[in-house]
């Protein structure tokens, strides 16, 4: 052998991506002077780099030439020993070649991404998003998958929720995401948040993804829905405010006119005088009668004061002697009682009315002239359903009969 080759160190650490530079010595163990040509050797020659790649020495001399070795920040550098070394070949005798070796402890490093591949979503609630967990690094990646979001405004889940992944590989994940709040939106609401691949002893690495909700209640429909409640709120102040005041106003002077008309007849009908003959009264009856030699008219009263829930009546009763021909009738109900009001001819029912739409007074128009006989009844029925006067223990409900009274003898 005519040549010695070595490294200055047997044994470096080094962090991919950073360059170290050795000692090579180069002995000619020959007694006449040599070249020696220097080359990278092995597999991973391609990490080193030799300053001069041929040295002469005389014979029984010592030369030193430089290697700068780098290994590339590749996933493909495995972390952790691995050899590296360089040929030594001499001109004259190339069959004697010789390799010196030195062993490089590769150390380990992150590298590791997360890729969105759906970054924003317009969902109004929920959304799926996909993303890759990449390993650019040189060793193992062993990480749980987290949501980042320090507003609490969402929730999801992820499949798988841990990822191994091995140096240079990656990771399909899916994320099944939803709003926690705001069901109710007026205008669009973008909500920003993270997902993060954590591993022990290792740094975080997290990528932004955003949902963006869309208005649940547009600000049109709102304008549109505010809009028609004020038309609605015009339309019902109308009503109680102008138009129920004028119908019961028009009601009350229909009512008044009519009144008027019924006690000018009844005026005329007397003879123009306000004497009054009295007729038998039944059951708290005021009755009167005027003297005519054609008949008498009559007007008379019966008026009742049921409590609630509870009927009451009042009788009139036709003397011996007289005949009555009914002619007009007015049913008061001037608290607004609600109930069921009834006229009786012997007990048999001839006008019945609903209390709850009397109002005031009310005359029955045009009712067809009915004559009674002596010891004929007439009674006024009032069932009371509710008393319209809170101030009051009983409703308080009345009809004014009108008719003529005739002696028999004068027929």
């Amino acid at each position: 052998m005519s040549v010695q080759a070595w490294f200055s160190n047997d044994d470096v650490d080094i962090d991919p991506g950073e360059s170290l530079t050795l000692k090579l010595s180069v002995q000619n163990l020959g007694e006449s002077t040599e070249s020696f040509t220097i080359v990278p050797s092995g597999l991973n020659a391609d990490w080193v780099n030799v300053e001069r790649g041929n040295i002469t020495l005389f014979g029984g001399a010592l030369g030193s030439i430089d290697v700068l070795i780098t290994p590339p920040k590749l996933p493909s550098t495995t972390a952790g020993p691995t050899v590296v070394g360089v040929r030594t070949i001499p001109t004259n005798e190339p069959d004697e070649s010789i390799v010196a070796e030195t062993t490089l402890n590769i150390r380990s490093f992150d590298h590791r991404r997360i890729v969105a591949l759906q970054p924003v979503i317009r969902a109004r609630h929920r959304a799926s998003y996909e993303f890759m967990v990449e390993n650019h690094g040189n060793g193992l990646a062993s990480c749980r998958i987290r949501l980042i979001d320090p507003t609490g405004r969402i929730d999801g889940s992820f499949d798988p929720p841990a990822v191994g992944v091995a140096p240079g590989g990656a990771s399909l994940v899916r994320l099944r995401a939803r709003a926690k709040r705001g069901v109710f939106r007026r205008g669009t609401r973008t909500l920003n948040f993270e997902v993060g691949a954590e591993q022990p002893g290792h740094e975080l690495t997290a990528t932004d993804l955003s949902l963006v909700q869309p208005p649940t209640v547009p600000g049109a429909a709102i304008v549109r829905m505010l809009a028609v409640a004020a038309i609605l709120g015009a339309a019902v102040a109308a009503w109680f405010g102008v138009i129920d005041p004028a119908i019961n106003d028009a009601a009350s002077d229909a009512v008044d006119e009519r009144l008027v008309e019924f006690n000018e007849a009844a005026s005329e009908l007397a003879g123009g005088t306000d004497a009054f003959v009295p007729v038998s009264t039944v059951a708290g009856a005021d009755v009167a009668l005027s003297t005519s030699e054609d008949g008498e008219p009559v007007f008379f009263r019966l008026s009742v004061t049921p409590p609630a829930l509870e009927t009451a009546d009042e009788v009139y009763t036709v003397n011996d002697g007289m005949l009555f021909d009914l002619t007009d009738l007015r049913v008061e109900n001037s608290n607004s009682d609600a109930g069921r009001a009834a006229l009786l001819i012997n007990g048999e029912e001839a006008f019945v009315w609903s209390l709850a739409n009397i109002r005031g007074s009310l005359f029955e128009p045009n009712i067809t002239q009915i004559r009674l006989e002596p010891g004929d009844n007439l009674t006024f029925s009032v069932r009371c359903d509710i008393v319209g006067d809170p101030t009051l223990a009983t409703c308080f409900d009345a009809v004014n009969i009108g008719g003529r009274s005739i002696e028999i003898d004068e027929i």
